[in-house]
């Protein structure tokens, strides 16, 4: 009990110090409160919005915009491709974003000729893009979810003999890691791109912790020894990182009020942050080497803020009506739920439904598990699993990240590092083009090794084959 509240204690005050410290950035050094939308960039923005969400249109050459609808009655927004070659194919790739993006995340992917054979499906997390609100963002109801649309959408799509993979970034990879774990029947492969094991970086840390304590309490027996209060601060340090790395966690996870504020504040600073980071304008010394265009800045706030209000005045909307109330803050309010209610380490108690459809799939020669006799550590993946991490991912601490990383993976799995990749790996030229070459294959039955595909390419390093 007293743990507890020296924890909430901790992430209180923390949370709050780096609230003051953003807005204070913000404030001075961008001036985001007395910023306001132009109205030349009120338009590029509706006509972005046009472009993306309205229904009758194509959001992507050869795509077309299509719902699903939950036993409970939520509704899913997805695009699908889904022509008379790619269906023939019987193989569907499905792609899940992550915070704060929208199916748009994986438009250079959707849009790759080396992909057009087969099915391509990208879904909007619920609460996001042109998907239904849920009344809680824990892990039955999100995990739930998107195990009925992958079984819809192999109901619906998937061939005879087809194989199905997941293409996973940020959150996506994170719900994806759970689904790999606990519902291995749903795919043929998992690649995970920008994200973690849950379980996995929780067990680094406490490990470092636990460590770096014992040191702590053989140092207070002999003070002298400055040596070993040295190696307790180094074995903590990745702790230390991962928290400065996840400062935003915290300030998602104030009080409601708070938290919503810095989601909104200014003008959406913190979207429009995010946005320009991960269009790689952010440099190496830390500022943006330029600003965007109305034109960019009203294309990439279309694309993860979802449609707009004009979308649902056109008479032929079926976007769900909680989509509509997200308009005026872009979503912002409702996706930082996903930081807030225990998604990635909360359990997931499957309904009836979903184990009796989950035990009807065959499952794969290569998805039985880390070992013949045992399932590995809690939270280890069961389903051949693509883990794609970028060197200089701003999110994740490496060492806790990787350490022991292979003990979570089944038969069949590999760990790509990219060098001078960031977290938005699908944005970046080099990162979708890996992801790209993953993709194309996975589908294509992974006929030979994945680390032939990229032999004499620079900047690919397998840290697991």
């Amino acid at each position: 009990m007293l743990g507890e509240s020296v924890w909430r204690g901790f992430s209180f005050v923390y949370g709050m110090f780096n609230l003051l410290s953003l807005v204070a950035v913000a404030a001075i050094r961008d001036g985001a409160f007395t910023k306001k939308m132009s109205a030349d960039e009120k338009k590029e923005l509706e006509l972005a919005q046009e472009k993306y969400w309205t229904l009758s249109r194509s959001p992507l050459p050869g795509f077309r915009h299509e719902f699903f609808t939950l036993r409970n009655g939520v509704k899913l927004h997805y695009v699908v491709n889904a022509r008379d070659e790619a269906v023939a194919s019987g193989n569907i790739a499905i792609f899940i974003h992550g915070f704060p993006d929208s199916f748009l995340l994986w438009r250079n992917l959707l849009k790759s000729p080396a992909l057009q054979s087969h099915v391509l499906i990208a879904v909007d997390l619920p609460g996001y893009g042109g998907s239904d609100g849920l009344q809680k963002y824990d892990a039955e109801g999100l995990l739930e979810s998107l195990t009925a649309f992958i079984l819809g959408m192999r109901e619906q799509y998937l061939g005879e003999e087809g194989r199905v993979v997941m293409i996973t970034h940020d959150w996506g990879g994170i719900l994806g890691a759970r689904l790999a774990s606990e519902a291995r029947e749903l795919a043929d492969r998992w690649i995970i791109a920008g994200a973690i094991i849950p379980q996995q970086l929780l067990s680094n840390a406490q490990t470092h912790g636990a460590s770096a304590k014992q040191m702590l309490h053989t140092w207070v027996r002999r003070p002298v020894s400055l040596r070993l209060l040295k190696t307790a601060f180094s074995t903590f340090s990745p702790v230390l990182g991962q928290f400065a790395r996840s400062f935003y966690i915290f300030v998602f996870n104030l009080p409601w009020p708070l938290a919503t504020f810095f989601a909104t504040m200014g003008n959406f600073w913190l979207l429009r942050v995010m946005h320009k980071v991960g269009a790689g304008l952010l440099g190496p010394d830390g500022k943006f080497v330029r600003q965007f265009s109305n034109s960019e800045a009203a294309d990439w706030l279309a694309m993860s803020g979802g449609p707009g209000l004009a979308q649902f005045t056109s008479g032929e909307s079926m976007y769900p009506e909680s989509a509509r109330r997200r308009v005026k803050d872009y979503g912002m309010s409702e996706k930082i739920r996903i930081y807030r209610e225990t998604v990635g380490l909360g359990i997931w108690e499957k309904s009836l439904e979903t184990v009796v459809a989950l035990s009807e799939i065959p499952i794969t020669k290569h998805s039985s598990g880390t070992g013949l006799f045992e399932d590995g550590p809690p939270g280890a993946l069961k389903a051949p699993t693509t883990m794609i991490l970028g060197k200089r991912d701003p999110a994740f601490e490496r060492r806790l990240a990787l350490d022991g990383l292979s003990d979570y993976l089944t038969f069949g799995s590999q760990v790509l590092s990219l060098d001078g990749a960031g977290h938005w790996l699908p944005h970046e030229e080099f990162g979708s083009k890996v992801l790209e070459d993953c993709a194309r294959w996975a589908l294509g039955g992974e006929k030979e090794p994945l680390r032939s595909l990229f032999e004499g390419t620079t900047g690919v390093d397998f840290l697991v084959k």
